[in-house]
């Protein structure tokens, strides 16, 4: 039995963050499910969900009991406490128009306090920046970058367990973002400019496998797809020659930062490890 959403996480509506948990709960869950119940992927498959999910929402609780807390700091920031009486409550908030030097530094608090609501309001780094481990991610040794905020501000990476950056390609005047490419229900190799072996060796397992997968190169000039803005290219981390593979809920599960002898192995062998065949 799986529970999702609400069922399975309570906790402040402050920061909206409780959608934001299901709707990530749902995305990891479905592909799962579909992989095992068609006899693609090992049972094992499904408990890497709770290993993914867990961390992340604890995450997300968290920030919503933190966010919860400042609206009573910043509301205590203006002098209102159920301490207090009403007109006494609306004396201290009249501060705010207050003239003079203690106006102004009853203003410079409370817009201090106000300011810290961005953690709220703008907590990319929580809704996007959650990182999957579990055997249904294949590591490849890489440090995990170190945050500028831990809140604010979200820094893309394909680091294997974290979400596929968002950038939008081109090819014959058509236009979309990347992680439309391939069906939802499919996997993604993608590739540099000079990948197109990794495309090929992709193609190869994921046929052996009866995997769905969609193989492209991504490019600034040349690929099957072209990034005119440069937007994968600069978070892609990988050189020309090298290439991710990510899964159906577009989290990166495999990456190599160049090319290999041997790729039809090395995608199979991925491949296999993620969809838990050996179980």
């Amino acid at each position: 039995m799986f529970l999702l959403g609400d069922a399975a996480h309570r906790h402040p509506p402050t920061g909206g963050l409780g959608l934001t948990s299901a709707v990530h709960d749902v995305q990891n869950l479905c592909w799962k499910l579909a992989y095992v119940l068609r006899g693609t992927a090992g049972a094992a498959l499904l408990d890497t969900h709770h290993a993914e999910r867990f961390p992340a929402f604890a995450r997300n609780v968290q920030r919503s009991v933190e966010n919860a807390l400042n609206h009573m700091r910043i509301i205590e920031t203006l002098g209102v406490t159920a301490s207090n009486t009403p007109e006494e409550n609306r004396r201290n908030v009249r501060r705010l128009w207050e003239k003079g030097p203690d106006g102004d530094a009853h203003r410079a608090l409370a817009a201090r306090a106000f300011a810290s609501q961005s953690m709220e309001f703008k907590e990319h780094n929580v809704e996007f920046g959650f990182r999957a481990a579990s055997d249904a991610v294949v590591p490849d040794g890489s440090p995990e970058p170190a945050n500028v905020d831990d809140v604010r501000i979200y820094q893309p990476d394909t680091r294997p367990g974290s979400p596929l950056p968002h950038a939008w390609v081109e090819r014959a005047g058509v236009r979309v973002p990347l992680r439309q490419v391939a069906p939802p229900s499919a996997f993604m190799m993608i590739a540099g400019e000079d990948g197109e072996a990794w495309c090929e060796a992709a193609r190869r397992a994921a046929a052996e496998r009866g995997v769905e997968l969609v193989a492209v190169r991504v490019g600034l000039l040349n690929g099957d797809w072209l990034d005119p803005q440069l937007a994968f290219v600069r978070v892609r981390e990988f050189g020309p020659a090298g290439a991710i593979l990510v899964r159906p809920d577009r989290v990166v599960a495999w990456r190599s930062m160049g090319a290999a002898e041997d790729g039809p192995r090395a995608v199979g062998a991925a491949l296999d490890k993620i969809l838990a065949r050996g179980s």
